[in-house]
């Protein structure tokens, strides 16, 4: 089952650039011009909305919907069966990733976006102006507690996961 999966993934990443795949919005999005959140807006796309995925770059998907073409969070698109996937259950599913005991020996790195390619991590190399535009991006305490109250937000105190327990005998790693 994961070597038919990861041979459809291959298959999927050699396909032509005329390839497009059905998808559908998990949350409202700005379509923008390029695979930047610096980019210019072309539109929006809602939450449920029917699109076409044509492309990935990063951390961005490109898609085409209500006529129009552009870019959006990779996070804010589902594409193929997993469109039609319950998001409630996938919770489930996230919480057993972070649970799940995994083995540091195969671990390539940690990235904040989901669908980088172990390739594509290999390749990465540290970009000082990047950093530095990001870091542009940050605001105070005081600033974020401003916007919170603004948007009705409160904070809400939230127990944290226990602690895995290891049984006598065995790996943290899952039998390793």
């Amino acid at each position: 089952m994961k070597l038919t999966g990861l041979l459809l993934l291959l298959a999927l990443a050699a396909a032509p650039a005329a390839w497009a795949a059905p998808g559908v919005m998990i949350r409202d999005e700005s379509l923008r011009s390029a695979p930047s959140a610096t980019a210019a807006g072309v539109g929006t796309v809602a939450r449920g909305a029917r699109v076409e995925i044509l492309g990935r770059q990063g951390g961005w998907t490109q898609v085409r919907a209500n006529g129009r073409t552009g870019w959006v969070r990779l996070l804010s698109v589902r594409g193929g069966e997993a469109a039609r996937a319950d998001v409630a259950g996938e919770i489930g599913g996230v919480v057993a990733l972070g649970t799940t005991p995994r083995d540091p020996g195969r671990v390539v790195a940690v990235a904040g976006v989901r669908g980088l390619t172990e390739d594509e991590l290999r390749k990465a190399r540290f970009d000082e102006a990047q950093l530095r535009q990001l870091e542009a991006h940050a605001v105070g305490r005081d600033e974020a507690a401003r916007f919170a109250a603004d948007a009705g937000l409160a904070r809400r105190d939230v127990a944290h996961l226990p602690a895995p327990r290891r049984q006598e005998g065995t790996s943290p790693w899952g039998g390793n």
